[in-house]
């Protein structure tokens, strides 16, 4: 029988999308919904910023042209100020740039300020779905505590028997009913959940 851990199912993909077109920002929330991702909006900076702060958030999708239509006093007029946020708030957070400026080179200016990724508008919009695709199994394979002991962030597999382990109790609500999941007596169950002993 297979368990679902936390880590296969409490890590939730939430695509931040910040344009300040409504109606084009809302169609393309729209697609994206029915794509089966989470999406929340934003049409100004600085409630993007606000929204990334409180770690809501797992990829921009942002509009680097935005013109503040819902202008405001002290909201800067780009989205540089948006990923500049989220540099300070997580330098890992993936950020996608889209623009369809034609007065400026918005694809070298994006790129070269921290963006991962670039689209040109109008874009295709299986491209983007393939993109957040890739990046939501990226990001979810980074929460494994398996990829992350192949990757070196865990450094023994010890440390991944504590993690599955919190996991499922957390999934279950209590160690009694995690050690019959997981095969293990309660007491070797509590061992793992004890604070592992310094190295």
């Amino acid at each position: 029988m297979k368990i679902k851990t936390k880590t296969d199912t409490s890590f939730k993909f939430t695509v931040l999308l910040v344009d300040d077109h409504d109606a084009y920002r809302k169609q393309l929330a729209e697609y994206l919904r029915g794509d089966g991702f989470q999406v929340i909006e934003a049409n100004l900076t600085s409630t993007a910023c606000a929204m990334i702060r409180e770690g809501r958030v797992s990829l921009v999708l942002l509009d680097w042209d935005l013109q503040n239509h819902h202008f405001s006093p002290g909201e800067p007029s780009t989205g540089l100020e948006i990923l500049r946020t989220c540099y300070e708030v997580n330098p890992l957070l993936p950020v996608i740039a889209m623009s369809e400026s034609e007065l400026y080179d918005a694809r070298d200016d994006s790129l070269l300020a921290g963006a991962d990724c670039f689209l040109k508008k109008p874009f295709a919009r299986l491209s983007l779905s393939v993109l957040l695709h890739r990046w939501n199994a990226r990001l979810k394979a980074e929460k494994n505590p398996f990829t992350q002991l192949t990757a070196g962030v865990i450094k023994t597999a010890d440390s991944v028997n504590r993690a599955y382990t919190r996991a499922v109790v957390e999934r279950v609500g209590s160690a009694l009913k995690a050690a019959p999941k997981l095969g293990l007596s309660r007491q070797t169950v509590a061992s793992y959940l004890a604070p592992a002993p310094a190295a």
